[in-house]
């Protein structure tokens, strides 16, 4: 991550200095790179880079899978599902499955977090 940061910080006017199938890299790996630190930073530029146009379909669905997490942190369950499918369906290999698993499993622990437990005795 060291040595991505470092290259990145090379590229002082990405809109000039590239074009534009490398601009669309540049935003992905700078959404790699906050994806560990802030997730919300990382999905904006997962966006971008989506929108300029990413070429291959494994980075298309690792992008979705980092933009599905960050929906998910913010509470937005609905979209995270519909990110979570295009990702399953973009990842031709199968080299997200796992991830895309854990994610889901975590979904499913958001709603059994949301219930209240009849056991618990209310003090009024």
């Amino acid at each position: 991550m060291k040595g991505l940061k470092k290259y990145l910080g090379y590229v002082k006017n990405p809109k000039l200095q590239l074009v534009k199938s490398q601009l669309a890299y540049y935003y992905f790996l700078h959404g790699i790179l906050y994806s560990e630190s802030n997730i919300h930073q990382s999905e904006n530029y997962m966006q971008k880079a989506l929108d300029i146009g990413l070429k291959f379909k494994q980075n298309i669905a690792i992008a979705k899978l980092n933009m599905a997490i960050a929906s998910l942190s913010k509470g937005n369950k609905k979209k995270a599902e519909l990110l979570l499918l295009e990702a399953k369906k973009t990842d031709i290999h199968g080299l997200l499955h796992e991830q895309i698993q854990i994610i889901k499993i975590q979904m499913k622990k958001m709603n059994i977090g949301n219930r209240q437990n009849p056991f618990i005795r209310k003090n009024f």
